[in-house]
Parts: C-alpha cells; structure tokens; sequence
C-alpha cells in the first residue's frame, strides 16, 4: 500500500511538473530575468544596464533581458517595475530622478520608492557640470555668484530636464543667488543657446559636455559633485571653488520589487557589485561618462533616503510645481 501510494505521489509530482515547468526549479534557472529600463534606448542608463545585463547573464548561467519602459520621464517603467512580482526573475535600474527626484515631480507618482522596492546596489555616479558661454567673462563659480549678488534676477540658467532644474536650483540655494530659469523641452536645445550665448550658466552631464568643453565652445567652471572626477580629474569642484555643500550628480543603481527572498537578494547584489572590480566593466562605464561607485543595499538605502530629503528641500525652497 505505501508502495503504491508512494508511485501516486510521484505521478502527481511530475504531472505538476509538466503543467508548470517553474516547480522545483531553484532561481534562476527557471525562465530569464527581465532588467526594466525606465528610460529609452541608448542613453547612459540604458548604457549601464546592458552592461551589467551581460556580466549576469554570465555569472548565473540565465539570460538578462532589457526592457527599455519609457514613458512620463520613467514614471512608467518605475511603476510597472513595482507590480512586478517579487521573485528575483525582474529587477529595475533607475537613478536618483527616476527614485528620488519624480517623488516632487510628478502628481502622478504614486509608486512609493522607499516601501515599494528594495535595493540591489548602486553602481555608478554621473558627475554633471556648470557650463558658460565660451566668451563668458566668469571664469570661477565665484565670479558667477558675485555677479548674481550684485544684479539679483538678471542672469538666467536652462533648465532642459529635471536634472538641470534640480542642480541649478540648489545651487542658487547653497550659494544664495537669484537666477532666472529659462525653460527648454530637451537638453539639446538648451546646449545650442548656452553656446550662442543666450543662457548665463547650465548644468548639464559632463559626458555629453566634454565634447563642447574640448572644442571650445562651452567653459566649464566646476563639477557639481561632493569630489573631482576620473573623467576630469583637473576641473574642481564647487565646493573646492569656496562653495560647501553642492552635492548633486546622477548616480545609478539597481532596485527590486519589495519582498524578495533574503539569498536571491544577495546573490543579485553580490554579482553587480562584483562587477565593478572587473577592469572592462569599469572601462566600460567610464566610456559611458561614469565613475564606478559600488555601494552595498544597507548604504544604498541610506544615500536614497538622503536623496529624498535634500531634494524635497530644494523642490519646496524653488516653489517648483509637480506636473
């Protein structure tokens, strides 16, 4: 009878094999794993995430799909990605706008990025930097703020993405300046006018930047970041330049839907983290414009939540209106 009984249990076990191949199979070797991209082919972002798509796809024998979800500045892939379930099998990189800054930005935002997810790892830092026009009489941060001081309101800044708007803003903040915004649709737009000399100053990623800087169309006056970059290690910082406190690039990381099991969670940010000391990762990021900064899920955690604060500080100080 238990014999019997026994042979029953197994044709059980193996007709629900059948009818769902998933059972008993140990993550991740049940299906591929989907890398929500929130933001459109071919940018930095999505440039990190294929990156790192393909060392996982490497060291955990599954295949990493990446699924570009743009839409409403990344609010679209962000929230799909928090529907997801929680079985390691899809996890989402976003950035310090896409899980920090979008929270003030957007009325529709309902995803909440601290309870909603859980972080893998942070991966890379994106220094931005303060441009002028090439004919610019500023050659220093300080000769921009003096001159703010001195004229209150006449000088104006671009302001093309959100990033732009947030990293101007605290500036004008930190050093206690009153600029003009001039909106624009796209960063592009905003480049060609700070060449022409229509705008007084514009923040913007200093990968896309370089290219102007070298031809001497922009000047650089400083990076905004807390130290100097790899990518430009002689341009200083606005805080070496006298001004303490300018801590704002686009730093880039991995997040997963809330709930995930403790180990799967571990094996993920163990991985992405061990490929930053690879030396091609690391070429490969800074050819994309970042610098490597692996930060563990415990300390990731704790520069989100910064992130949160500083920039709602600076979202209320700028009276800035979530669209």
């Amino acid at each position: 009878m238990k014999t019997l009984r026994h042979i029953w249990c197994l044709f059980g076990l193996a007709a629900l094999a059948v009818l769902n191949p998933v059972y008993g199979q140990a993550w991740p070797a049940a299906k591929p794993i989907s890398m929500i991209v929130p933001a459109g082919a071919g940018g930095v972002t999505d440039g990190v995430a294929r990156v790192i798509a393909q060392w996982l796809s490497e060291r955990l024998g599954q295949s990493v799909v990446v699924d570009n979800r743009a839409g409403a500045g990344g609010v679209l892939g962000v929230t799909v990605a928090s529907k997801a379930k929680a079985d390691g099998y899809t996890i989402m990189i976003g950035t310090n706008t896409t899980m920090a800054a979008n929270v003030y930005l957007y009325k529709n935002f309902a995803t909440d990025p601290l309870k909603d997810f859980q972080p893998l790892a942070l991966v890379v830092d994106t220094p931005f930097v303060l441009l002028v026009p090439s004919n610019s009489p500023f050659k220093r941060v300080g000769d921009l703020v003096a001159a703010a001081k001195a004229a209150p309101g006449k000088l104006n800044y671009g302001s093309g993405t959100s990033s732009a708007l947030l990293c101007t803003e605290l500036l004008k903040s930190i050093a206690g300046i009153d600029l003009v915004k001039v909106p624009y649709k796209a960063s592009p737009q905003a480049l060609t006018d700070i060449m022409g000399g229509q705008l007084d100053v514009l923040c913007e990623p200093l990968a896309s930047s370089q290219g102007n800087m070298s031809a001497g169309r922009v000047r650089a006056l400083a990076l905004t970041g807390a130290q100097r970059s790899s990518l430009a290690p002689d341009l200083e910082t606005v805080t070496e330049a006298g001004f303490p406190g300018m801590d704002y690039t686009a730093w880039i990381g991995f997040w997963a839907p809330a709930g995930l099991p403790k180990d799967v969670a571990m094996r993920l940010s163990n991985e992405i983290l061990a490929s930053l000391k690879d030396p091609e990762v690391q070429k490969k990021m800074r050819a994309l414009g970042s610098d490597p900064r692996p930060v563990p899920p415990e300390a990731f955690a704790n520069l989100q939540r910064a992130e949160l604060a500083k920039i709602g500080t600076v979202v209320k100080a700028a009276h800035i209106a979530a669209e």
